[in-house]
């Protein structure tokens, strides 16, 4: 495996080593798993990112949407275990012209 040097101030190095202690791994352990950590999260945003943006490009071009009200309202019901229907989409420009 390559080897990656990390420079650390003074402060954070302790940090570093205390928490490292705390827990019962060494330092490099702690990193490594740090690191994965926040590769996780930063690949997890990119991926709900890009969902967001396929989500809004069918939105551009088919105009269906769900009413915001209506739907956490079915949520709000299947949360109580309640039987309820999902609310249809409808076209956007509908829901803008109804004040919604």
């Amino acid at each position: 495996m390559p080897n990656l040097s990390v420079k650390l101030d003074d402060a954070t190095r302790d940090r570093l080593q205390e928490v490292a202690a705390q827990e019962g791994v060494t330092p490099h352990a702690l990193m490594v798993r740090a690191i994965g950590h926040e590769l996780d999260r930063a690949e997890a945003e990119e991926a709900f990112v890009a969902r967001a943006l396929t989500s809004r490009r069918k939105v551009e071009i088919d105009g269906e949407v769900f009413d915001g009200a209506a739907f956490a309202e079915y949520l709000r019901a299947r949360a109580r275990g309640e039987a309820a229907s999902r609310p249809a989409a409808q076209k956007l420009t509908k829901l803008l012209d109804s004040g919604a």
